[in-house]
């Protein structure tokens, strides 16, 4: 862990990318293009990488149609690229742009010799009032959409980042994660920098390697270990000289960005599960929303509850042992570690879990303050959407035990507010002192 690293602010981290990932499998040869002409900001880099994701889609949908000319709605590409400026014509001059930058690669012919090649960005880019069009030169297509070498890049991650240095540079590393060995390719220095930066003229203060070290890539590296789901460590070698030659950096994947769940017991459960008679999209919630433990609790209490002959009969087991889940009927489970979990990753479920039992409480005391009529409005409208009378609210207020009426807060908390969001999590853990940025 750096220095900049707490538990804290990789738990933050975790809340914050706790969402759908988007992934742009980006080819290899495309990420170590070289670019010449200019410098390539953030803005165009991320730009390039959701143009190109959107018509690696389209591809992918029409694989046999000859597409010359793609088409993104403009507020796709804003979402994607994080671009949130009402200032539409930086935008459009940042895309513009990208048209005087030209990239170099090299590649192998069919008769086997090298061939090296040149040929502008974006040849084409064009707006109208909603969508942008745009197309590739076709000697970099088959380089684009044919390749079997790619490494894959998450946006969401990439938007994050302020330095322009540090959105290159995370692309660069980025296959290396894989790496058994850890560590990316060693470079010259130079041409690290030219990677993550671009060309610098003969008089540019960054021929020398302490300036481009302290402004350009310590900076980067820096913001990379504070936001990204990576650590990187610079190697610096001096091949026997007094001066730094070549560069080379070790590539971790935060601890806390690994948990993987025990496969074996989630395929069981999936079978389990299935045989009750849960629908795939309740399978595929319940497990991704429950630690096992907690899952199986609820199903040996919907098991008991069914085969308790003192009491209604459970119609629908399956329905029951979802409203059990939502509403813990089993709170005094002791939830086991997840394999290869962490402290941190405990820590998080705690938060998620008090973060629910907070809106629960909120929607009774919402409940609470409604006028009569209006309360028995929302629970007969809560009954209605019960698969069997056995989960409805009794009629007669004594009979309206916590068995009742959790299932009842948490339903009004998700119809009131939605699903929390990564950000809801994320700001309760800091104004409950959970989690600290400093």
């Amino acid at each position: 862990m750096t220095p900049e690293e707490t538990p804290g602010s990789q738990m933050a981290l975790a809340l914050l990318f706790d969402q759908q990932p988007e992934i742009l499998k980006k080819p290899v040869q495309a990420i170590h293009m070289a670019i010449t002409g200019g410098i390539q900001s953030k803005t165009q880099r991320l730009a390039f990488n959701a143009m190109l994701k959107h018509a690696l889609e389209e591809h992918a949908r029409n694989p046999g149609l000859e597409t010359e000319t793609y088409s993104i709605s403009r507020e796709e590409l804003m979402r994607i690229i994080g671009y949130s400026s009402p200032n539409r014509k930086h935008l459009k001059e940042a895309l513009t742009q990208m048209q005087k930058l030209t990239v170099q690669w090299d590649f192998l012919r069919k008769d086997g010799d090298p061939m090296w090649a040149s040929c502008v960005l974006l040849p084409f880019v064009a707006f109208d009032r909603d969508k942008v069009f745009y197309s590739y030169a076709a000697q970099i297509k088959p380089m684009l959409f044919d390749s079997k070498i790619y490494a894959r890049l998450d946006l969401r991650i990439q938007r994050t980042f302020r330095l322009d240095p540090a959105a290159a540079l995370y692309e660069w590393v980025n296959r290396f994660r894989t790496n058994p060995s850890k560590r990316t390719n060693e470079m010259t220095w130079t041409d690290w920098r030219w990677c993550i930066y671009g060309e610098v003229s003969e008089t540019s203060i960054l021929n020398e390697y302490k300036i481009f070290k302290r402004d350009k890539l310590k900076p980067a590296i820096k913001e990379i270990n504070e936001k990204s789901d990576l650590t990187i460590e610079l190697i610096e070698n001096r091949d026997g000289s007094r001066s730094v030659k070549y560069l080379q950096f070790i590539v971790e994947e935060k601890q806390i960005f690994r948990a993987i769940p025990d496969v074996d017991d989630k395929g069981e459960w999936e079978k389990r599960l299935e045989d009750l008679g849960l629908s795939a999209r309740d399978r595929k919630k319940i497990l991704a929303t429950y630690p096992t433990a907690v899952i199986d609790a609820h199903w040996k209490f919907t098991m008991a509850r069914v085969s308790d002959k003192s009491q209604p009969a459970i119609k629908s087991p399956s329905a029951y042992l979802k409203r059990a889940l939502e509403g813990n009927f089993a709170p005094d489970v002791v939830e086991k570690a997840p394999a290869g979990g962490t402290q941190d990753m405990e820590a998080m479920r705690d938060i998620q879990t008090k973060f629910t039992q907070t809106r629960n409480a909120e929607a009774e005391a919402m409940l609470s303050e409604m006028l009569e009529v209006d309360r028995e409005a929302v629970i007969a409208e809560y009954n209605a959407a019960q698969d069997s009378k056995v989960t409805q609210v009794p009629q007669d207020n004594e009979k309206r035990t916590s068995r009742y009426m959790v299932p009842l807060f948490a339903w009004l908390a998700k119809k009131h507010w939605g699903e929390p969001t990564p950000q809801d999590l994320f700001q309760f853990a800091l104004q409950t002192g959970a989690i600290s940025l400093k």
